[in-house]
């Protein structure tokens, strides 16, 4: 007696393979090339959070900020030259301008 299975499609079927995902193999040529645009692709995005870094105050003796840091500061600096602009009451403290840092340990985010 044929048993009756139901295939992928929905209809029965007693004789075909679920029919397996084909996975692309890149060649050599291929894995070189992406690599090579997503090298070209990072180099761009750090210079221009270099160029970035550059544009917004920070205090000389501070390390290098770190991306996150850099939009942050970035975002809190525009919104501070926008008020000043617009003729808003200045009621900054420095601590406003120039965030402080928090640092989480690597072990507590996950």
């Amino acid at each position: 007696m044929v048993s009756n299975r139901l295939g992928r499609s929905g209809s029965q079927n007693s004789t075909q393979q679920p029919k397996k995902t084909r996975r692309r193999v890149a060649t050599i040529a291929q894995r070189r090339a992406a690599n090579i645009r997503e090298r070209r692709r990072m180099f761009n995005l750090n210079e221009a959070f270099d160029k970035l870094r550059r544009k917004v105050p920070t205090f000389a003796y501070e390390k290098r900020l770190s991306r996150i840091e850099t939009l942050r500061l970035a975002i809190t600096y525009i919104s501070f030259m926008t008020e000043l602009l617009h003729g808003h009451p200045a009621d900054h403290k420095a601590t406003d301008i120039y965030p402080q840092r928090e640092y989480i340990p690597y072990g507590l985010i996950n």
